[in-house]
């Protein structure tokens, strides 16, 4: 038997002392029950350091932490795996390899992903050479995140030079079915190079990122026999019969002739280390879409709101779903002593919206304030009447109203040291139905990457929980309440049919006619996707929010807002 500890930790980026002393906390708890310590990809630095990957310094300060971890693990009989950017001449994305105070082996990912919200060929140099150790006489291979999604990269190499495990340390970000994309690939990898695959993630929020852990081990015939947690720190130690392998492969005919042709590689070092207990396989479950996607926003939350220096958060409550929803997220994540709740009623503010906001308030227990903006907002009026005379009522009238609050949201965040969570959602985002430097202001925006038909669901589901969210919120129909008798149809077609379109054309990048082929009105599509055009200039200056969609506003989205076709 072979045990590991696959250490699933919270990093945060640039903090070198902070993940260097995490490190050190999981070794001590594992040490003693695990030959091999695994830790996730740059964990050391944080993931992604981005453009501090270009500065000597910074690299210079990770290549000392780790030499700080080297001796402080001198007296550790485990070899402990760790990511960390390893300046070399050239800067390269790594797994060191430590033992007794010393580094016993490096690899440098050699598939570096440039896609979506990846860009590691910007700061990185491509590895190559593969990395074999020996451990109780069996062999182990290494590699990093994107390199196991090729079928025929350093992992074959591997196996047919007799690696019974393969460990790859991970920084996967998390969208919407990533989980069950990724387990099948590891579980294919397993399968096909006939080897167990440890598969270590990262877990934590780092600005738009959030990583949802879900470490994993594979065994030969491609079964998940280990899981740890989803969306929590975790320590998942797992004994592998490692001698199933052999088993396997004298079995495999395919094995043996893939062999003939497979370049051998030798193991770079070999080590025997005692015998450890038995630890049974622990499979954590995964949760249904909505429980981890609203797990996705909280923990995204709580940790740019804590890692960026803030303990408190205040948000504006409407009386809506949008806000209900926010101000959910915000005590889940930071406590409900932490979250603050704002009530900005106007003249066409309804007493229901005011009666549904102080019941959120008092079902989760926040401090809730009443500060009405109808003076303020009159004020404007006159001052502009001597200049202009009567201009009448119109979109500008309603959009100084989301302005006025958005004033009152960061006076009280400069006076109180709160950050101020945006409640604007995808579906706003998108069409530009969210007021520049108004309600789509904040700090950050929970919700930034969450559809509206999505936000009533994590809605539903958070009442599953505790009822917190009063009944009426559901049920009245949508409005931002700037004028009378107004109703978010009014502009927008109806949510389930807008979200949909939205959908197609920004994360399946289908064109318009593609669109209406789907059996969408004409005039609706070509009515949204305008409105998705126009608003490319409101998006530039929103701000960070979680991404849990393959596609989102953000290091995904990167159109130019001058921009003609």
């Amino acid at each position: 038997m072979l045990n590991v500890a696959v250490a699933q930790v919270n990093t945060t980026v640039g903090d070198l002392e902070g993940n260097l002393r995490k490190v050190l906390e999981f070794v001590e708890e594992a040490k003693g029950k695990a030959h091999l310590i695994v830790f996730p990809e740059l964990t050391i630095s944080g993931y992604s350091p981005e453009d501090l990957l270009l500065r000597l310094d910074f690299v210079e300060s990770c290549m000392r932490k780790l030499e700080e971890l080297a001796k402080a693990t001198k007296d550790v009989d485990s070899l402990i795996v760790v990511g960390t950017p390893y300046y070399d001449g050239d800067l390269y994305n790594s797994a060191v390899l430590l033992f007794k105070g010393k580094v016993v082996g490096v690899y440098h990912k050699s598939r570096l992903p440039n896609y979506s919200v990846f860009d590691e060929k910007r700061y990185f140099r491509e590895g190559g050479e593969p990395l074999l150790v020996e451990v109780n006489g069996y062999k182990i291979g290494f590699s990093i995140c994107e390199d196991i999604w090729y079928p025929d990269g350093n992992e074959r190499r591997l196996a047919l030079s007799g690696a019974e495990l393969i460990v790859n340390i991970n920084a996967s970000p998390y969208h919407i079915g990533k989980a069950s994309f990724r387990e099948g690939f590891v579980r294919a990898r397993a399968e096909d190079n006939v080897c167990f695959v440890v598969y270590a993630n990262l877990v934590g929020g780092n600005d738009e990122l959030v990583f949802d852990g879900r470490s994993m081990v594979v065994d030969p015939l491609g079964e998940v026999i280990a899981r740890a947690k989803a969306f929590e720190e975790d320590l998942l130690i797992v004994s592998l019969d490692l001698e199933k392998v052999r088993r396997r492969r004298l079995l495999d005919l395919r094995w043996r002739e893939a062999g003939k042709e497979a370049e051998p590689i030798s193991p770079s070092f070999a080590v025997k280390l005692p015998e450890r207990p038995f630890f049974k396989p622990r499979v954590e479950p995964s949760p249904s879409e909505e429980e981890e996607i609203y797990r996705a926003v909280v923990l995204g939350t709580g940790d740019y709101v804590k890692k960026s220096g803030f303990e408190k958060v205040v948000v504006g409550l409407s009386g809506g779903i949008d806000s209900s929803l926010t101000a959910c997220v915000a005590v889940d994540a930071l406590g409900k002593e932490n979250v603050l709740g704002i009530f900005m009623p106007s003249r066409f503010t309804s007493k229901e919206s005011f009666e549904d906001a102080k019941a959120l308030a008092n079902n989760l227990g926040i401090e809730f304030h009443t500060i009405p903006i109808d003076d303020v907002f009159t004020s404007y009026i006159k001052e502009f009447f001597p200049v202009y005379g009567d201009l009448g009522f119109d979109t500008a009238d309603e959009n100084i109203q989301a302005r006025i609050r958005a004033n009152i949201l960061f006076y009280i965040s400069n006076k109180f040291g709160y950050m101020v969570l945006s409640t604007s959602n995808k579906s706003e985002a998108a069409t530009g139905y969210t007021t520049i430097y108004g309600d789509m202001a904040g700090g950050f925006a929970p919700l930034k990457d969450v559809y509206k038909t999505m936000v009533y669901k994590l809605a539903r589901y958070r009442n599953s929980l505790d009822p917190v969210i009063p009944e009426r919120v559901f049920e009245k129909v949508p409005s931002a309440e700037l004028r009378p008798n107004q109703t978010d149809q009014d502009t927008l077609p109806p949510y389930d049919v807008l979200d949909r379109i939205l959908q197609l054309y920004i994360e399946e990048c289908m064109s318009p006619e593609e669109i209406v082929k789907r059996g969408f009105e004409r005039e609706t599509v070509m009515r949204v996707v305008s409105m998705v055009r126009r608003a490319e200039y409101k998006r530039k200056q929103a701000p960070l929010g979680v991404k849990i969609t393959p596609r989102a506003f953000g290091k995904d989205w990167r159109y130019p807002v001058v921009n003609r076709f």
